[in-house]
């Protein structure tokens, strides 16, 4: 690989003596949890510094995050990589040790940006588009390397440490890619994913079907991560995202699909009468449907608003401080891929009367049909179901295998349920018992044990919610 001035890029030093030798490792606590594995936190030895350790099954896709981060790595924006080693580890639960790649990461303290944001007394235009500048300093690193990271959004944002003028810095490059103007396969977290994504998307399914393609497939390139960019800043400017879904508990509906392939999206009187024309004119031309039109990140770095924003007063703080509105936009918009440093989250949904979400008072004015208590009750109990059909396509599957199956179906099936899960770290801990690397099981999968595992999880789900209607 070359950078921009065509200087050739070795991949990074990877070392094979044991981590353990540099640092020590807290292989009993977890910063977070993401597809490819868990986040510890580790101490180097000589200097007694505390750092996150990445824990990735080894192979070509962990390879590829490693070499792309470490890539981007040197820049003050972006979470720094320290050291790579191949050790075969073993983690309770696994027959015998596995290879693995572990990334040392510098620790980044201040934690997510929307959790800082939430606890600003005065968080102003200004204050964002400080924000804004030390992402778009991060994207413009990547895309300088002509490296596409797929994957913005909030959970990979996080601040150095707890100071007031902490920098933000991009970190997760499991979904990162060289941008070669064909990048077809479709990673995204929903709600943040850009129109040409969703066609790629649209053409993979097709071609699985075996639909014959009369054009060119449709690809996509950086400009994608310009559009999440952009769904950023509309959050950070109003508290909720430029496109939800209408369903409570659904991820990514067709009406919301449509909605994103026309670049459909308002800026609702009520909350943004007050927030600057050159704001929403940042926000217009990153959320602009046709990649050829989209602001591309140098663009958004002289655009005028980045450095003369007014001091103007936004609402989103009061949005993120209530828990549940800003678990509503982290649940509804970034928990379908990889959440490495969110926290084992317990959901209790609570009736939509009592709820302060601006999500679900949006959509409370559409389901104004409802009767209050005995509805309000009955849709828990269909939220559930909604919530539970992925690992119940598996769970049958196991059962009742069709004739012509293949492992590939099962793997299907799996990241459906991974990136559609609510459960997401419950799914995933059932499916580390075979080894799974994020893409297909390590080891032979004992189908009836797992479709009973799974089965317990749906029926512990669905009893608390049948005691909720009975009582």
């Amino acid at each position: 690989m070359s950078d921009s001035s065509g200087s050739c890029v070795s991949s990074p030093n990877i070392k094979t003596h044991s981590i353990t030798d540099d640092y020590i490792v807290l292989w009993k606590e977890k910063l977070g949890t993401g597809i490819t594995g868990p986040v510890r936190p580790c101490i180097k030895r000589d200097t007694r510094e505390r750092y996150a350790l990445k824990c990735m099954m080894d192979g070509p896709k962990a390879h590829t995050e490693v070499r792309l981060h470490k890539l981007c790595s040197d820049h003050p924006n972006i979470v720094k990589v320290l050291d790579v080693y191949a050790n075969d580890v073993l983690f309770p639960g696994d027959p015998h040790p596995k290879a693995r790649l572990l990334m040392v990461m510098e620790f980044m303290e201040g934690g997510e940006l929307f959790d800082r944001i939430s606890k600003e007394s005065k968080f102003t235009e200004r204050k964002a588009a400080t924000y804004l500048r030390d992402i778009a300093e991060a994207v413009h690193r990547c895309h300088n390397l002509n490296v596409a990271h797929r994957d913005l959004k909030p959970e990979n944002l996080l601040l150095k440490n707890n100071s007031e003028d902490a920098e933000i810095k991009l970190t997760d490059f499991g979904f990162a890619k060289v941008d070669d103007g064909n990048l077809q396969t479709p990673h995204f977290t929903p709600y943040y994913v850009a129109p040409q994504v969703l066609e790629a998307q649209k053409f993979k399914s097709k071609q699985r079907k075996g639909v014959i393609q009369t054009s060119k497939p449709y690809t996509y390139d950086k400009s994608c991560d310009m559009w999440s960019v952009g769904v950023i800043l509309y959050i950070m400017l109003c508290g909720y995202p430029p496109f939800y879904s209408e369903t409570p508990s659904r991820n990514i509906t067709s009406e919301m699909k449509r909605k994103i392939l026309s670049g459909k999206y308002e800026f609702p009187e009520e909350d943004w009468k007050f927030i600057s024309d050159a704001a929403k004119d940042v926000v217009r031309r990153l959320l602009h449907v046709d990649p050829s039109c989209r602001m591309n990140i140098y663009e958004l770095r002289v655009h005028p608003w980045m450095t003369e924003a007014p001091d103007t007063i936004l609402q989103s703080p009061a949005v993120f401080s209530n828990k549940e509105g800003l678990e509503d936009i982290k649940l509804a918009h970034a928990e379908q891929l990889t959440q490495l440093r969110l926290p084992d989250i317990t959901i209790k949904l609570k009736s939509v009367n009592e709820s302060q979400s601006t999500i679900i008072r949006k959509r409370k004015l559409r389901q104004n049909s409802f009767e209050e208590c005995d509805k309000q009750t009955k849709l828990k109990i269909k939220e559930n179901d909604v919530k539970l059909k992925p690992l119940r396509d598996i769970i049958a599957y196991c059962v009742l295998p069709p004739k012509d199956e293949k492992d590939s179906m099962l793997n299907s099936l799996i990241l459906n349920a991974v990136n559609s899960s609510w459960c997401h770290n419950k799914l995933l801990s059932i499916l580390q018992r075979w080894n799974w690397d994020g893409e297909k099981f390590q080891t032979k999968v004992e189908k009836m044990k797992l479709a009973q595992h799974l089965s317990e999880f749906v029926k512990s789900v669905t009893d608390v919610a049948q005691e909720d209607f009975n009582s």
